[in-house]
């Protein structure tokens, strides 16, 4: 199997004016750029010097948004999309690469989860998560000047997102063990070292996360080409994104993705431990904290039925992906005493 990773990888100050020599670098001859209303204000200056063939402004991240820019390009001779935003820029943008099958740039102007550099794009259809495989990205150029602007939540979100592989890799492992499912050390190794170097450092009181911001970024994208690598998302989604997802389906409370996985990973840790020996999720928690990412339910507008609801409501996603949540057929009883020993509810 012939495995796709970012051939060029910018993550510096300033960054963002490396686009014009990657697209050399590619021979792009007909690059169309995506991106939003108020990135496009915000950067256009540090690359007015890129030629593009057309500018187009996403405004819902959507299959149909994606549609729409496809048709406008009347499947041209577009040969490279540059997705320059947040991650519904992004995934409008791999979608548009896939389907005219160019190459994708992937410009993150946040932090706040993997999708950087994944092969997948997610978007909320109908109220429930859906997601698509598209193409890696053939370069990432992550602008840390940008990204420290973006509001601390997006952050902080990113660092839930990173330190959720995880628990991701552990129930891999144990759906290998359990159910024979093919393993990737490598891409297990890619995904969950680096998930351990943010954990390490932020259990120190002093951390402050936006000194870490190339850090958590070269985790996100080793995050992406582990995905790339095994062409799933098996090394970065387990158990506590069913609970989030869970949550996108039932509609509960305002976390963004990083926030509820990061939850997610706090229980889903604590069983591990308790288990199988095999995790700490008082770290997980302390982690969190000193990031500044929730620890508890409340924060993200969960109340404690909710919480319940919704890790029960878990065992009901992709059934085929085997986690935790299967191998031990947690019950509502022991969701509320991990809940309430781990402190996310009061």
């Amino acid at each position: 199997m012939e495995v796709k990773i970012p051939s060029y990888v910018y993550l510096q100050k300033d960054a963002i004016t490396k686009l014009s020599r990657v697209l050399e670098k590619i021979d792009s001859q007909n690059p169309i750029m995506l991106t939003g209303r108020t990135t496009k204000q915000l950067v256009e200056r540090k690359i007015e010097n890129v030629p593009f063939t057309g500018i187009f402004i996403v405004e819902k991240g959507s299959i149909l948004q994606a549609r729409e820019i496809i048709v406008g390009v009347s499947y041209g001779e577009v040969d490279t999309v540059v997705g320059i935003g947040g991650g519904k820029v992004l995934d409008v943008s791999k979608v548009v690469a896939t389907e005219l099958n160019a190459e994708f740039v992937s410009v993150p102007t946040t932090a706040s989860h993997d999708g950087i550099a994944s092969p997948v794009a997610s978007f909320k259809e109908n109220g429930e998560p859906v997601s698509i495989s598209t193409k890696p990205p053939v370069a990432v150029i992550a602008d840390t000047e940008i990204i420290k602007s973006c509001p601390r939540r997006l952050i902080h979100s990113g660092f839930g997102d990173l330190i959720s592989n995880i628990t991701a890799v552990k129930d891999w492992r144990l759906s290998k063990d359990l159910k024979g499912e093919s393993y990737n050390e490598v891409a297990a190794t890619i995904a969950s070292l680096p998930a351990y170097l943010m954990v390490n450092r932020a259990k120190d009181p002093d951390f402050r996360l936006e000194n870490e911001i190339e850090t958590l970024l070269r985790g996100l994208i080793m995050s992406g080409v582990a995905i790339a690598v095994v062409g799933r998302s098996r090394p970065a989604s387990g158990a506590e994104h069913k609970f989030s997802h869970a949550l996108d389906y039932l509609g509960y409370g305002y976390g963004t993705h990083g926030e509820q996985v990061g939850l997610g990973t706090i229980i889903f840790e604590y069983f591990y431990e308790k288990e199988y020996g095999d995790g700490d999720w008082e770290l997980i928690r302390e982690a969190l904290r000193n990031a500044g990412a929730p620890t508890k339910a409340e924060q993200i507008g969960l109340s404690r039925d909710q919480l319940i609801e919704a890790l029960l409501y878990a065992k009901k996603i992709r059934k085929k992906r085997f986690t935790i949540l299967e191998a031990l057929d947690l019950s509502k009883e022991d969701f509320e005493k991990a809940i309430e020993e781990t402190r996310v509810v009061d």
